[in-house]
């Protein structure tokens, strides 16, 4: 039996500052708010991936406690290399998805197999790591979870032919695709919500046109914007999630999304949604988005179990089971 500590030191959830009112961060200030007494927050300054160079330098200590819970897993991989004693199998890890900076699919397994538990964004990661070596024991498909507040808005009247991107801006997110798509769509809406598109969209001649609208991502435009779409549209060639995916399900908006990260879970192609290749032909997108009407379940049954109580449940049973 481990000797008592503190119940406010009992579980460090470890995230990175900048990331606090993003997913990452949000994730464990919801379990946080769940059990307060029990979980402690803990913002370091990196995600301590080799991408800044007083990484080298800069000590940042994490506090004791019985366990602790990294939002990614190079944070993981930093403080694990500083003192294996301190955070081997007493530590959850969240994988949001794969990255190159994580290393080799060998290097990932070998670390998080030094972790208690690992949480998963998708069930595909968790196979690919597995079938690499990875203890199946270690895995949790956590998926994500939708805000409570991420409700639909009254004052919006839902447009047939209205269709949205939410994500930031990234090589990953597919947006060569859409200048296509718009051009065989114009008597069709878009709205593009989130942050880094201003070049993009500018650079291609998207800002000028009248039926593109070009919002930031916050929580009242997600309310106004998922209230008044027709049809969420995924592009990206690689995912965890994406977030954005469930939480418009989860206000009546049909998905129609490439096959990556958890979309496969969520989507039952041709029945609440359409799933779609990496990398689809606009011709291909166009089809599946005019063809809407033709599905016949809906999209928010399939999501309404992905709550933050939920994640705070299994937090909550592993630290439990970490200090028994």
């Amino acid at each position: 039996m481990k000797l008592f500590k503190p119940k406010s030191n009992r579980m460090i959830l470890v995230g990175v500052w900048a990331n606090r009112n993003w997913i990452l961060g949000n994730w464990i200030k919801e379990v946080q708010l769940r059990h307060p007494k029990n979980f402690k927050l803990w913002w370091v300054p990196s995600i301590y991936a080799g991408k800044r160079k007083f990484e080298k330098f800069i000590r940042f200590p994490i506090p004791n406690a019985e366990a602790y819970f990294f939002s990614y897993p190079t944070i993981f991989n930093f403080y694990l290399k500083k003192n294996p004693k301190k955070f081997i199998n007493n530590s959850l890890v969240l994988y949001p998805h794969n990255e190159p900076e994580m290393g080799s699919i060998y290097e990932q397994v070998d670390l998080l197999n030094q972790a208690y538990k690992v949480y998963f964004y998708c069930k595909q990661d968790a196979v690919n790591l597995v079938s690499n070596g990875f203890k199946k024991d270690k895995v949790v498909i956590a998926n994500c979870a939708i805000d409570n507040d991420c409700v639909p808005s009254k004052k919006e009247v839902r447009e047939q032919r209205a269709i949205i991107l939410a994500s930031k801006f990234g090589p990953r997110k597919g947006a060569e695709l859409l200048p296509s798509i718009i051009n065989k769509l114009p008597d069709w809406n878009f709205i593009v919500m989130g942050r880094g598109w201003d070049n993009f969209l500018h650079q291609e001649k998207l800002l000028s046109l009248p039926n593109l609208t070009y919002v930031q991502f916050n929580k009242k435009n997600r309310a106004k914007y998922f209230s008044k779409a027709k049809i969420f549209l995924s592009l990206s060639n690689l995912e965890g999630g994406p977030v954005p995916l469930i939480e418009s399900m989860a206000l009546g908006v049909i998905p129609i999304s490439t096959s990556t990260g958890f979309a496969p879970e969520f989507i039952q192609d041709g029945i609440n949604g359409y799933l779609m290749p990496i990398n689809p032909d606009p011709n291909f997108v166009v089809s599946k988005i005019i063809s809407v009407n033709k599905l016949n379940e809906r999209p928010e049954f399939s999501v309404s179990h992905l709550t933050w109580d939920r994640i705070a449940r299994l937090t909550y049973s592993d630290l439990i089971n970490i200090t028994a």
